[in-house]
């Protein structure tokens, strides 16, 4: 199939397209509004609420002694409160939830409620953090070789530093979330989230629910970028305490500037290095220390320093390295996922080593980054034990040098560079090599639901989740090319943890992968029980020369008898016959990634001999 448009594309463009803001609710729906703290630190000394509370129009004021569950909300690790209580951490921390009427009702009670602080001195950048040691958990590492026997011996070496800087996810859509009371304890979310499954773990736990009372649907998303993996939990939480303590539906859409102060970013690091390498820039030996800013809580911090580490190498091989990784907490809003995941920061060391190598020896980084290729039959395993497969890097080299004129074009900027002062132009020919799926490898698995219905439409559920990236569009392909129906006849639905539970989050580059074949184990089994309907059917026609199940086939929505052409029926008019004949036209599906492991034991069993290192 191609040219298929984007399932959403047309309903983009005309402002149809449905978003947990322009949801319609009732005449009982509340605005929700946090109260978060102006400070980076401080001691929360007392909280008067009395006056917000008396205000027409405001239905709710809740601080963290209200909270009915668990005040936690960390994905992860139990050290983020859902609402600060004795302490706040960050500018942006949330301390008290008011219902309203409406956004201005709201903010007026916000202005009436009054805290007491004792300010503290707060730790603001990762050299501080470093400076006061305040780790977030035992550094790791990964080691091959003798990095320091290596460098001992190289005929040259270089030492240096890069940081690399914070980076806002700018979703088009801010933290945006609905909650609806259902009868009794029941809580249905409409979460702009990329993890229904674990919105519905940490709403359940605030509540102090089980998860069978908690519902969480995703139709899309304005944009995510890994921003809303964990981060949409927290306005989910705090929607679904308001709507649990007023009994009426709750909508919390952060305004942008309230976003930006209250969510995490890409995490800031500073990576310190020494290589040694030789006169033709093969690097013989590389120390690397990744610092990583956590900001005030886990979140998702080990596992992205974790993949920075693992991609420090980027697509060099290097026969005597070490990596130590350290995430340090500082008074930040918890950093978190964003696109790569700790890869970009990894990846950016290693390129910082390449291009000062370059430089040093005065010749090309293209060629020094060629010299230190993986290789294809040996020198092809990385430092953390895997090896790399199928390696086209070197023809790729070849090929894109070729067609991009490489070495036209870097003659081309040299002589212009040469003839002017002030304005210059730069040119890289820079590889990546970037795994995918998750590292925490029980998540890599997915769900999906495929319903077929008498007039022969198929409705589709999976675990993924829609952010613009197409996924659904993708899913519908699969289902269709599968099924061996018109696309027309598909329709995705939108993610529901009542259709599709324990999913994973839409990330790790993996989200069609695993969705997908998820959704097609669901269809195999609905084809099975189709085909072997059909084959009885058609041998029905002449019971002396009976169909076989190996010659049905589903192709352009008619289901056919290869060996007996005139033997066939319409998809929609056999979808008839079956449920009169009572074959079960809905399947769940399941999908594990085969053949992928990561044990992070191995990987960092060397982490506690690691002595600290001497940098310039």
């Amino acid at each position: 199939m191609t040219n298929i448009p984007h399932d959403s594309a047309s309903k983009h463009v005309s402002g149809e397209s449905v978003y947990i803001d322009d949801m319609l609710v009732n005449e009982q729906l509340l605005h929700g509004h946090i109260l978060y703290s102006p400070h980076a630190h401080a001691r929360i000394k007392s909280i008067d609420t009395s006056a917000a509370k008396k205000l027409p129009g405001v239905y709710a004021v809740i601080t963290a002694k209200d909270i009915p569950g668990h005040n936690q909300m960390g994905p992860v690790i139990h050290d983020e409160p859902c609402l600060a209580e004795k302490e706040v951490l960050c500018v942006g921390h949330a301390i008290v939830l008011i219902a309203a009427e409406n956004e201005e009702l709201a903010r007026a009670a916000a202005r009436l409620v009054v805290i007491e602080y004792e300010i503290l001195e707060p730790v603001l950048d990762i050299r501080t953090a470093i400076e006061k040691g305040t780790l977030l958990a035992p550094p790791r590492a990964m080691q091959r070789g003798d990095a320091d026997a290596a460098l001992a011996t190289s005929p040259h070496t270089i030492k240096g530093e890069l940081e690399t800087g914070a980076q806002e996810h700018w979703y088009l859509e801010t933290q945006s979330c609905l909650a609806v009371p259902g009868e009794g304890r029941e809580m249905n979310i409409y979460s702009s989230t990329q993890h229904p499954s674990e919105t519905q773990a940490i709403v359940a736990e605030v509540l102090g629910i089980p998860k069978n009372e908690v519902v969480v649907e995703i139709r899309r998303m304005g944009g995510a970028f890994g921003g809303k993996e964990t981060q949409a939990n927290h306005t989910a939480a705090w929607t679904a305490l308001l709507a649990n303590a007023t009994g009426r539906p709750v909508r919390i859409r952060l305004f942008r500037d309230d976003d930006q102060k209250i969510t995490g970013k890409r995490h800031r690091y500073l990576i310190k290095y020494e290589a040694g390498f030789d006169a033709s820039g093969k690097i013989v030996a590389l120390k690397f220390e990744q610092n990583a800013d956590a900001g005030c809580a886990t979140d998702l911090s080990m596992a992205i320093l974790e993949r920075a580490m693992l991609h420090a190498d980027n697509s060099y091989f290097i026969p005597n390295m070490q990596v130590i990784g350290k995430a340090y907490r500082t008074n930040l809003p918890s950093n978190t996922a964003f696109r790569g995941f700790g890869g970009p920061q990894g990846m950016a060391g290693m390129e910082a080593v390449i291009d000062r190598i370059a430089r040093f020896l005065k010749i090309d980084a293209a060629l020094v980054r060629k010299t230190n290729f993986y290789g294809i039959d040996k020198d092809n395993i990385t430092h953390y034990g895997q090896e790399v497969e199928l390696n086209r890097l070197h023809v790729l080299y070849d090929q894109l040098s070729a067609s991009s004129e490489y070495s036209k074009r870097r003659t081309e900027v040299n002589t212009f560079n040469a003839k002017n002062e002030f304005y210059k132009k730069g040119l890289a020919f820079t590889p990546v090599k970037f795994g995918i799926s998750f590292t925490t490898t029980f998540l890599n698995q997915a769900g999906a639901l495929v319903n077929i219905y008498k007039d022969g439409t198929i409705l589709v559920n999976h675990g993924g989740t829609e952010m613009g990236q197409g996924l659904n569009t993708k899913i519908a392909q699969i289902a269709a090319a599968e099924l061996g129906v018109s696309l027309d006849r598909i329709k995705v639905n939108a993610t529901n943890t009542s259709k599709v539970p324990n999913t994973s989050a839409t990330a790790a580059s993996a989200g069609t992968d695993l969705n997908g074949m998820a959704v097609k184990n669901a269809i195999d089994k609905l084809r099975e029980r189709i085909v072997k309907l059909m084959c009885d059917e058609f041998s029905k026609i002449d019971p002396d020369f009976p169909s076989r199940e190996i010659d049905i086939v589903i192709e352009n929505d008619i289901i056919t008898d290869l060996s007996f052409p005139d033997r066939n029926m319409h998809f929609a008019e056999a979808m008839l016959l079956a449920n009169l004949k009572q074959v079960s036209l809905s399947a769940t599906g399941f999908y594990a990634t085969p053949n992928i492991g990561w044990d992070k034991q191995k990987a960092g069993e060397n982490h506690l001999i690691i002595t600290p290192l001497e940098w310039l």
